[in-house]
């Protein structure tokens, strides 16, 4: 899927040089930099932002998963930088079809400073491969 336009145009939600750095250098599994995602937010608070209930479309979100790594980065100073195994076990995954993935995510354990819910819909080809990636790790964690 394309990227967004303001990711396009201005480099919206690029990662900095040296996270991307450390990422290449752990093994770049699934690399959705600036890929459009939708956020819906229920009585969120968080870096400059707060929010009741909302849905908010049409984002440039960064979303990057390594052998090691699960990166997010959203707008509002919104990121997470943690192991794949601790943030895959924080998340809910659903398939709302081949090429939408929503991640609700639990905001307090994966987010600096921040409360409430939070989803994200990632509009990615990749979505499938994601979504089968993360519930293999999450089923490897629960059997340990």
């Amino acid at each position: 899927m394309a990227k967004n336009l303001l990711y396009k145009i201005f480099g919206l939600r690029k990662l900095p040089t040296e996270i991307r750095a450390q990422l290449q250098s752990e093994g770049i599994l699934f690399d959705e930099e600036g890929t459009s995602c939708a956020l819906s937010y229920r009585n969120f608070r968080g870096p400059r932002n707060a929010s009741h209930r909302g849905y908010k479309g049409a984002h440039a979100g960064s979303l990057v998963i390594t052998r090691r790594t699960f990166y997010v980065q959203f707008p509002y100073m919104l990121v997470c930088n943690k192991p794949v195994e601790y943030a895959a076990t924080r998340l809910d995954l659903e398939l709302t079809n081949p090429s939408e993935l929503a991640m609700k995510f639990v905001v307090e354990d994966l987010f600096d400073n921040a409360t409430g819910g939070l989803t994200c819909h990632w509009r990615t080809d990749s979505a499938s491969a994601i979504h089968a990636h993360l519930q293999q790790v999450q089923r490897s964690e629960t059997a340990m």
